[in-house]
């Protein structure tokens, strides 16, 4: 308790703990437009990187398309190992209350929500920074990259991330930044014409669907779909990147 304190009255001297959450889906370029606009010297926190060391050094490699069934259930195994692992990294950071990137999907409000709590509550401000790219580009860069996920995986998470930007502009004020990270001229639309290269190139992964379990299946991903397409019908307003820069740095150093 001494030692904390002492880390406490340091702080309160030095200025408050800053906790950065880095939110976007699948492909949407996290680590490059970080490594542009955040000191390098703030250590992320990502179970990611983690989970890939996992599955490399575990034999299963990183496409997930590959996978049999008995290796997805490793995987999954591997993933909460990643996450407890990363977990006891956040515990220690906040103990220490130093300043962290906090690097994830933003697809459920709740946990963020709760974190954040817990970090004000420490006396740490708050900001997220959220990457975002069209539902194709997300799917063709999953598809490029050497961990890959399952289109339907991929399409769910730019779902569920998306469809927070206004809680999170609520949540977070003016402390949130939204950066378009789509290449010049990207095809912000989403119909089946488009989404069809991506569908047609994964394959059937598990055991075999009955009947009921195939149309139930079916219904999702066209309830899926219908809602990606009414959701690109409106693209949100996006910061640039220059201005956003500024306005972390002064975050950091205030």
């Amino acid at each position: 308790m001494a030692m904390i304190s002492l880390i406490q009255l340091l702080k309160e001297v030095q200025g408050k703990p800053k906790a950065i959450f880095l939110a976007g889906p699948a492909g949407s370029g996290k680590s490059y437009i970080s490594k542009n606009i955040i000191p390098s010297d703030i250590p992320i926190i990502n179970s990611d990187d983690t989970y890939e060391e996992l599955l490399k050094t575990s034999g299963l490699g990183l496409k997930q398309s590959d996978f049999t069934p008995e290796e997805l259930s490793q995987a999954s195994k591997l993933q909460s190992q990643a996450r407890k692992s990363t977990q006891d990294k956040l515990s220690n950071a906040m103990e220490n209350l130093s300043n962290l990137v906090i690097d994830g999907t933003g697809g459920a409000i709740n946990p963020i929500l709760k974190k954040k709590q817990e970090l004000e509550a420490l006396g740490y401000e708050t900001l997220m920074l959220m990457i975002y790219v069209s539902p194709i580009t997300s799917l063709k860069r999953n598809q490029e990259r050497e961990r890959t996920l399952m289109p339907g995986i991929v399409l769910r998470t730019w779902r569920d991330v998306n469809k927070n930007i206004d809680n999170y502009r609520q949540i977070f004020g003016s402390n949130f930044l939204l950066i378009d990270n789509d290449p010049v001229n990207t095809e912000k639309g989403f119909n089946s014409n488009l989404l069809k290269s991506y569908i047609d190139d994964s394959k059937v992964m598990g055991k075999p669907k009955s009947p009921e379990e195939q149309a139930k299946s079916t219904a999702e991903k066209i309830q899926l779909n219908k809602e990606i397409e009414d959701m690109v019908k409106h693209i949100p307003d996006f910061n640039d990147i220059s201005t956003s820069k500024i306005k972390i740095n002064n975050f950091l150093t205030q």
